[in-house]
């Protein structure tokens, strides 16, 4: 009977090591795979300016609101803009920036935006900032978006906004009708201003003192009725900016009028989320809509689904190993024929002896698999056969007594030839009860041919 080696302990912290790995990797893939949350925490999006602004008493939403088509939902909406130009289509765009840093983040449909701005009153913050901004975190003239490239609505020839400086830049910020002027002085990089192309269809609202407009009302732009209130420099509300001078103060002081005690929703989809009652369904749908599927925070579930994947494959390739093919009807009549000549080889050389022992061999092996298992205590071949048998007893009391009565008929040396041939039968048995006690399904099969 073969011994079984135990590599077990050697081995238990391969495991290990690799489960932690995946976990990790698993946890970083989920971090980076959402460009859209990267972005909401980078130095030029919105987190904080939510926080600001719960701080200050202000109700802000953590959900999309419930939104129907034809009714104004009473919410301001914050709507952060990171495309130079939503006239142009996610492939354009990727065309127009290979091999130069991105000035298109979030590819924001004009149909989107203008179904946005219809369903509520709406606060339009203008991009600024190029990709590098939200890996590199620091002001600097090369990650600005030059005014040039900011077309926007697609409505003027020209750019939407104008700079209004180098460097940081202090100045107040009044009030159009009144000159008032709010909390103290903004802190901002590089302003910007609205471009003088968008002052017969925009009203100012506040500026920045000597500079130019800052905030402004835009109205009826496609003609269809919808306005929208455009803030031309980001940095009044971004990440970055409210840190910098009285900025956060100047966004609560603007904010505020604004929202005139509705509920605060700064919106960062693409799409929109509006619900058509009257059965008909105003969006366009396309096979591009399954991509928001696979967007954050559905990403993470797909994340799951490949992680768990991955470890139960592993899981069972180390438990079960590679898959057994089923043997051919060749092989298995060449086995078959092989078996009988050798059966018929030794009874003509009156070794029946010899052929019940290897049969009692090869069955006991087969127990010691099933019964011990590969963690058994090392123990020498002789004392197998007993600890096998204890084991059966112990579970199955009768199963290991006909067990432990039949193999020591075969397995002694006093037994004649044809007591042992006897004994194959209930021994047979006992091993098939054996398999069954033990969870393996027996298979019908006979004792060695006389």
């Amino acid at each position: 009977m073969s011994e079984q080696s135990q590599d077990n302990a050697s081995g238990n912290s391969a495991p290990l090591i690799i489960l932690a790995v995946v976990v990790i990797a698993g946890l970083a893939l989920m971090y980076f795979s959402s460009s859209s949350s990267r972005i909401d925490r980078s130095a030029i999006g919105t987190d904080g300016l939510a926080i600001w602004l719960r701080d200050q008493g202000m109700d802000v939403l953590n959900t999309a609101p419930e939104e129907i088509v034809g009714q104004k939902t009473p919410i301001l909406r914050i709507l952060p803009l990171y495309d130079t130009d939503l006239t142009v289509g996610p492939r354009e765009a990727e065309e127009l920036e290979q091999g130069s840093p991105r000035a298109t983040l979030r590819n924001l449909s004009l149909a989107a935006f203008r179904s946005k701005i219809e369903s509520a009153d709406t606060l339009v913050i203008l991009p600024k900032w190029r990709s590098d901004m939200i890996t590199s975190g620091t002001a600097d003239p090369d990650v600005l978006i030059p005014p040039g490239q900011m077309t926007i609505f697609g409505l003027w020839r020209g750019p939407t906004v104008a700079a209004a400086g180098d460097g940081f830049v202090q100045a107040p910020v009044t009030k159009d009708l009144t000159e008032e002027t709010l909390a103290d002085e903004a802190a901002l990089y590089a302003p910007r201003v609205l471009s003088d192309i968008v002052d017969d269809a925009c009203m100012p609202l506040l500026s920045l003192a000597g500079r130019g407009t800052l905030l402004a009302r835009c109205d009826d732009l496609w003609g269809e009725g919808r306005s929208f209130y455009l803030l031309s420099d980001p940095d009044l509300v971004d990440n970055h900016g409210l840190a910098n001078g009285d900025n956060a103060d100047i966004a609560v002081a603007m904010i505020a009028p604004l929202a005139a005690g509705r509920p605060v929703y700064i919106d960062t989809t693409t799409y929109a989320n509006i619900t058509d009652t009257s059965g008909q369904d105003p969006r366009t749908r396309s096979l591009a809509d399954l991509g928001r599927f696979f967007e954050y925070p559905f990403s993470l579930f797909w994340i799951g689904i490949v992680i768990a994947s991955g470890l139960a494959l592993w899981r069972g390739s180390r438990r079960f190993g590679a898959p057994v093919g089923e043997a051919s009807a060749l092989d298995m009549a060449s086995k078959a024929r092989t078996i009988t000549a050798s059966a018929r080889l030794l009874r003509l050389a009156g070794s029946e002896r010899d052929l019940v022992s290897a049969y009692i061999r090869a069955r006991m092996e087969t127990l010691d698999g099933i019964v011990l298992g590969a963690a058994r205590r090392p123990m020498p071949a002789n004392e197998i056969a007993g600890e096998i048998i204890r084991r059966v007893s112990h579970r199955v009391p009768e199963t290991g007594k006909r067990l432990a009565e039949a193999y020591g008929q075969l397995a002694g040396d006093g037994p004649e030839t044809h007591q042992r041939l006897a004994a194959l039968i209930p021994f047979e048995e006992a091993f098939q009860e054996t398999l069954d006690a033990f969870g393996h399904a027996s298979r019908p099969s006979r004792p060695a041919d006389r």
